[in-house]
């Protein structure tokens, strides 16, 4: 079975020969960017062959829309468009997970409180002038 050695989560995985390399890492819960779905549209699940690309699948007419004619150069894959079929190492890190720190994602609690100030913000204006409707007049027969 082939080897697949990610970087720089330092894991290797093994996967059968012919898996699809995209379809091997999701299994393995390995974060990979994606919002096509593994059909060569997005173009976002690039890896980097760092080395073994005599063991993958010629390049598909979609990753040559995509990605251009310069694997010789950037040594990058759709993960979607790529078969394995021998020991390989890639390079996912471009993939790196977004973190949960308060500075990169507001909590719950801070969208509460600025959706609360707005609120606040709102009922606190004064009421610019403007066309306001007229009310019906009463009238008694």
């Amino acid at each position: 079975m082939p080897k697949i050695k990610i970087n720089p989560h330092n894991k290797t995985i093994e996967v059968p020969e012919g898996s699809n390399l995209r379809e091997e890492l999701v299994r393995n819960d390995i974060y990979i960017k994606t919002t096509c779905g593994g059909v060569a549209s997005c173009g976002l699940c690039v890896a980097v062959i760092e080395s073994g690309e005599e063991f993958l699948n010629e390049f598909s007419f979609e990753e040559r829309q995509l990605l251009g004619n310069v694997f010789h150069i950037t040594k990058e894959r759709l993960s979607c468009q790529t078969i394995v079929m021998g020991d390989i190492t890639i390079d996912l890190s471009a993939h790196q997970e977004a973190k949960t720190s308060k500075t990169i994602r507001k909590s719950r609690e801070q969208i509460k409180e600025e959706k609360e100030l707005k609120e606040e913000a709102k009922v606190l204006e004064p009421k610019q002038g403007g066309f306001r409707r007229p009310k019906a007049f009463k009238t008694e027969e």
